[in-house]
């Protein structure tokens, strides 16, 4: 009987210990948990970050600033360049002239017409001995005879060409021009303000286109770029 009892003593102490070792254990898995919990995740996953040197910093500029402000820069116009006094001075010139019709044109130099105006058929033509348009009178005169304005205007042209020498335009108002050839020891010129009756230049050797005709002046009138009869305004 008291084997009995110490046996049942026994298995009891047993189990007394088996379940006081089962609670220390739970408590220290619990224990291990809690502190698991309380560890930071950056702390264990994340790698040592490396030092950044810093860089320096940029270089504001006025198109940053605009662009950062919100502003847009406006495309910078240029500003056209005033024309010359002497260009301005001319177009004030040739605005102001009017040439009065009725009034007409101040005969250049005093001789008979050599070869007359002809635009819309063909006239002889001694030196070429042939028959040709004419857009102009060619008038006789003497060489070294002056030359006179037919009316006030700006002297618009100056050339050279082989037919009528030196050849000078000038504007009188109203799209009207009036072209003085074979001419030389000009007294005017391009840009030039001319008065009526003003000494332009005089009458040199007759080019080769004229030779025998002789010294003359090649007389032209134009309206809008288009030849007119002299002889309509001359008076």
């Amino acid at each position: 009987m008291w084997k009995e009892k110490g046996f049942y003593i026994s298995l009891i102490g047993g189990i007394v210990c088996i379940a006081a070792v089962l609670g220390i254990y739970v408590s220290m898995v619990s224990d291990s948990k809690e502190n698991a919990a309380e560890v930071p995740v950056a702390e264990a996953t994340m790698p040592p970050q490396e030092t950044l040197m810093p860089t320096q910093a940029p270089v504001s500029t006025p198109v940053a600033e605009e662009a950062s402000s919100g502003r847009v820069k406006s495309e910078v116009k240029k500003t056209p360049k005033p024309k010359a006094k002497e260009t301005m001075k001319k177009t004030n010139i040739e605005d102001r002239l009017h040439f009065d019709q009725e009034t007409g044109l101040l005969w250049p130099v005093e001789g008979e017409i050599l070869i007359d105006y002809s635009a819309e058929k063909v006239i002889f033509f001694p030196t070429l001995a042939q028959y040709k348009t004419n857009p102009a009178l060619v008038i006789a005169s003497k060489e070294g005879e002056s030359v006179k304005a037919s009316a006030a205007g700006v002297v618009k042209n100056i050339e050279t060409n082989e037919e009528t020498g030196t050849t000078l335009t000038v504007a009188i108002g109203d799209d009207f021009q009036v072209v003085y050839g074979q001419l030389k020891d000009l007294t005017v010129k391009k840009g030039d303000e001319v008065s009526e009756g003003q000494v332009l230049g005089k009458i040199a050797k007759p080019t080769k286109y004229y030779t025998v005709e002789g010294a003359n002046l090649y007389y032209q009138v134009k309206q809008k770029g288009e030849t007119v009869n002299p002889l309509v305004l001359l008076r």
